[in-house]
């Protein structure tokens, strides 16, 4: 069995909920399911949301380690009308 054999799936993709919700996410993907690492994903209004998500979980599991953080934005159209929307991924992994 390898060590990974609980990990499926090591996303989480920060929305309109409360950031605790996302940050027990995180932890319980690096702990409970044995994820080297955990991706959150957010874009738009949310970007900052994920940044306070990646820093609560560092201050509340010192095992925790930055790995990458890339910005991007998309092009959405709805309507007729195209607009451009931040996109963040934040890489963390176990240390």
């Amino acid at each position: 069995m390898s060590d990974d054999s609980l990990c499926m799936d090591n996303v989480v993709y920060v929305g309109r909920k409360f950031f605790m919700r996302y940050v027990l996410a995180v932890l319980m993907k690096l702990n409970m399911f044995n994820c080297r690492e955990a991706v959150i994903k957010a874009r738009g209004s949310n970007v900052s949301k994920a940044v306070l998500v990646a820093v609560s979980s560092k201050q509340l599991s010192q095992a925790i380690n930055l790995r990458s953080i890339n910005l991007g934005s998309i092009y959405l159209e709805a309507e007729g009308v195209r607009r451009r929307l931040s996109t963040i991924k934040i890489v963390i992994s176990k240390a």
